[in-house]
């Protein structure tokens, strides 16, 4: 379990990293940022949401996977905005999820290879009498 915490640790560090210094990254983990910004404020402001309910509502969208669908009732002017906000913000989502995922697997084919390399080092000491 030490092992899977670790490595959980690690794969949110290698993507800071990653957003840090990747520029390609960073624009997309911005316009995220900025998508899930505007969603929210729309949702709270204009349709009259709970913050918190217009913050999941909006990040739910994205993730197509928005839990409070069919409590929410919007005007015509909200369905039309999330429409629009579904077709720009879920291809945005999507392609920054993937690219934290193979930052992920990086890293974790990274650690297997060290742990390999540590794993023969130790075989080549015992097999040398050290």
């Amino acid at each position: 379990m030490f092992i899977e915490l670790a490595l959980t640790g690690k794969f949110i560090v290698d993507i800071v990293k990653r957003l840090k210094n990747d520029k390609t990254f960073r624009t997309l983990g911005f316009l995220l940022f900025v998508l899930v910004l505007v969603g929210t404020m729309f949702f709270w402001l204009v349709e009259h949401l709970p913050f918190l309910k217009a913050l999941a509502y909006s990040v739910g969208t994205l993730s197509m996977n928005s839990p409070y669908d069919h409590e929410i009732t919007f005007s015509t002017i909200g369905v039309v905005f999330n429409i629009i906000y579904i077709f720009i913000g879920v291809g945005v989502y999507l392609i920054f999820v993937i690219e934290a995922g193979r930052t992920i697997i990086a890293a974790h084919e990274e650690f297997e290879r060290k742990q390999a390399e540590r794993k023969a080092l130790k075989k080549a000491k015992k097999e040398a009498g050290l």
